[in-house]
């Protein structure tokens, strides 16, 4: 005996109804999605900025310049891809020698603490590099205080710690040393060898470009930087 058509007929229905519902919906959805503004980290496509191949200026790049629709890298103005740099020991850059807070102060540019201002909203941004040289005052700053560091220096501490390991082992360096250092007469025989470099005269140059752009801009609105 044959069942009733009936249920498997209302099933179909219904079936076919939620079908036309949600594609309806979903039509809908699709409607308003493209009335939205373009989601802000999406403005640009992704770019890599490097030393030999960036252009002259970067605030001229199709880049929002908003959340994270900025370059990976800032762009050094005139750098050449490599230079090599000697390195050996010097009687600079100390511990406890009066001049030292000044020397080691001097890697960044004091006026403008190591940040930069980049594009045409006038982003605020900080160097990696210049991260690295705050951790490294940080260091010789508590090395030559007698007090105990207090709990947020030694949180401090740790994640200086942390970024001189991630960052010393991302630009490994595998040039072969010496199997004992310490026994190099450093007196007679300063030089450790040559290596090659990024071009930090160009880098500090470009900092100095981008901090007295800052300076003129707030000057045109008759305001002063803060120090």
């Amino acid at each position: 005996m044959l069942s009733s058509p009936a249920p498997l007929l209302l099933f179909a229905c219904i079936v076919s109804l939620y079908t036309f519902l949600t594609l309806s919906i979903l039509d809908d959805i699709r409607v308003v999605l493209k009335r939205r503004p373009t989601p802000l980290s999406h403005y640009s496509e992704s770019q890599s900025f490097c030393a030999d191949s960036c252009p002259v200026d970067i605030s001229v790049n199709p880049l929002a310049w908003i959340e994270d629709d900025v370059p990976d890298h800032l762009a050094l103005l005139g750098a050449k891809k490599h230079v090599l740099m000697p390195v050996e020991e010097s009687v600079r850059f100390g511990v406890h020698e009066p001049e030292a807070y000044d020397e080691w102060l001097s890697l960044i540019s004091p006026e403008d603490q190591g940040n930069v201002r980049l594009g045409p909203n006038h982003r605020f941004m900080n160097v990696a590099l210049i991260h690295q040289q705050h951790c490294l005052r940080f260091f010789r700053t508590h090395l030559v205080e007698d007090e105990s560091l207090s709990q947020a220096d030694v949180h401090h501490t740790e994640h200086c710690l942390s970024l001189w390991r991630e960052h010393t082992l991302c630009a490994a360096d595998i040039t072969l040393e010496p199997g004992d250092p310490f026994a190099h007469n450093f007196t007679a025989q300063r030089d450790m060898g040559v290596r090659q470099c990024m071009d930090v005269r160009a880098f500090y140059k470009t900092m100095w470009k981008y901090w007295g752009d800052w300076v003129q801009y707030l000057e045109s609105r008759g305001m002063e930087p803060a120090h």
